[in-house]
């Protein structure tokens, strides 16, 4: 195999590690639980589903469902080797693509109409999520879940997924609160306001001595 494989690769094989699909399958478990964490064009899936086969980490076989067949892919012993090797290196450092704030960093320029418009589209968007996150739970619990052998696995995940989606709903909740406000304030007061709210933020700071004082380097200390 000369190709890099891609997050969708591994995405993929990672599926068809739990058990084989059709392509159809997956793209509908991508459309259905990976959309929000893995924004992929159902083209994109098809493709690579394709190419992994190619490579041989996947391999196809043929069913019928009444008269239709249909194409399943299943992992191979050399897709699984690949995966093992994926696990083994390090994880790639969290990111997030959350396009509200570079409005909200760019607010002064717009208007609090805009700002607020945007705002409440999140907030709308992150209870849809939610509604969703609350269905499935709900299925695993009644024993109706996808993978529900995984179970102990799957609420992990939707765990991390709902805590974060209730984090956003709230830090909505405030920010609107706060925006709302702006009209009555002038921008001293608003500044003053911002450091009352970083002075309530729930973080560790380093101490000022420590960001103040250099340290020495290990050679100057040994001849000292």
């Amino acid at each position: 195999m000369n190709r890099k494989l891609t997050t969708t690769s591994y995405a993929l094989l990672t599926q068809l590690a739990l058990r084989p699909w059709s392509a159809y399958e997956l793209v509908q478990q991508r459309v259905r639980y990976f959309r929000f964490v893995w924004p992929k064009a159902e083209s994109a899936i098809y493709r690579e589903i394709k190419k992994l086969a190619e490579d041989g980490l996947a391999e196809m076989s043929i069913e019928h469902t009444g008269r239709r067949p249909r194409t399943i892919y299943q992992i191979t012993e050399a897709g699984l080797d690949v995966l093992r090797e994926w696990l083994a290196t390090p994880v790639g450092p969290f990111s997030m693509e959350f396009e509200v704030m570079l409005r909200l960093f760019i607010a002064p320029i717009g208007t609090r109409q805009q700002l607020v418009a945007n705002l409440r589209q999140v907030q709308a968007d992150t209870r849809d999520m939610l509604m969703f996150g609350g269905e499935v739970n709900r299925e695993y619990l009644e024993g109706r879940g996808a993978l529900q052998d995984q179970a102990y696995i799957r609420a992990l995940g939707i765990d991390f997924f709902i805590s974060l989606l209730n984090m956003v709903d709230q830090w909505v909740d405030r920010t609107l609160g706060e925006v709302e406000r702006w009209d009555d304030m002038t921008i001293e007061e608003r500044n003053q306001r911002g450091l009352e709210i970083l002075a309530g933020v729930p973080v560790a700071m380093p101490e000022q001595t420590s960001r103040s004082t250099p340290v020495a380097p290990a050679s100057q200390t040994r001849r000292r």
